[in-house]
């Protein structure tokens, strides 16, 4: 990703700076997009302004302003604009030689301040390493987006080829390996939900519908998800619901180590201290700031 670049007004044709009314904004970028908690107007360019950060971070390379435009269905000089404005503020960085637009780096400031803020991190990393160091694995914490997408919050332990993947702050999809089953098991999706979202992930040994199911029974009867090397080749992974009071699904908690460490007594032993993690978190998230 490129680092933030000095906004250089010279340096680009007058013509980018065409503008476009706050109404237009507010026609082409709807507020029905996601709903809104509390009673006020939402602000147009506010929207709009999300909107093209949203569509930057989702992009696997660097964008231009035609590109963003198209993507959030804005004006040119509109999205131009907004750029120009997220770019001076330190949110997006302009590269200069293929006058394209990427997330600059500063977005992982405000991203540590709401964990740090959560109280999430000082409760649930002592409670990940303790559990790396005592089985040997990689443990995850992920924060569930709706039905159909998980956000890694954080991870600790060894390093596997899976983990080549695997960065804080990036969404995965869902239904997918023990975290898939859990999400099936404790969300609320239906089950013509689901299988339009399973048809669309990828497994390395991909079950039948049927049998995701039956491991979606298993997992809400026993309380975790075991994948024994379906969803990574030579991986095991267990998966661990953090629920509200409510019972509501907010976070997941993944252990993954190498399948052959795991048979019989060693996985029991893992599914258990994951378990009683989970169920420590469970007990402190309504003293957290997970929003």
């Amino acid at each position: 990703m490129d680092q933030p670049q000095p906004a250089t007004p010279g340096s680009r044709q007058a013509k980018d700076s065409e503008t476009e009314p706050a109404e237009g904004i507010r026609q082409k970028v709807g507020a029905g997009e996601r709903g809104w908690d509390s009673p006020g107007k939402p602000v147009g360019a506010v929207v709009a302004a999300a909107k093209v950060l949203r569509i930057l971070h989702g992009s696997e390379r660097p964008l231009n302003a035609s590109e963003v435009a198209r993507a959030a269905g804005l004006h040119r000089g509109t999205a131009y604009n907004i750029l120009r404005t997220l770019e001076a503020e330190g949110f997006v960085g302009y590269d200069e030689a293929t006058r394209s637009y990427s997330v600059s780096l500063q977005i992982l400031e405000l991203a540590y301040g709401v964990l740090r803020r959560s109280g999430l991190m000082d409760l649930a990393r002592p409670l990940m390493q303790a559990i790396s160091d005592a089985h040997g694995v990689s443990v995850y914490l992920s924060k569930v987006r709706g039905p159909s997408s998980l956000l890694l919050l954080d991870w600790v332990g060894l390093a596997f080829r899976a983990d080549l993947y695997v960065t804080v702050g990036r969404p995965s999809l869902v239904p997918a390996g023990a975290s898939g089953v859990i999400m099936a098991a404790f969300g609320n999706a239906s089950e013509p939900e689901l299988e339009a979202l399973f048809s669309q992930v990828a497994w390395y040994r991909k079950p039948a519908f049927a049998e995701f199911l039956a491991r979606v029974r298993e997992a809400k009867k026993c309380g975790f998800a075991v994948d024994r090397g379906a969803m990574f080749q030579g991986i095991t992974l267990v998966s661990v619901p953090v629920l509200s009071q409510s019972w509501e699904l907010l976070l997941i908690l993944t252990a993954a180590g190498h399948s052959h460490d795991f048979e019989g007594d060693a996985q029991v032993a893992l599914s258990r201290a994951m378990q009683s993690a989970a169920a420590r978190l469970s007990e402190s998230v309504r003293l957290l700031h997970l929003h």
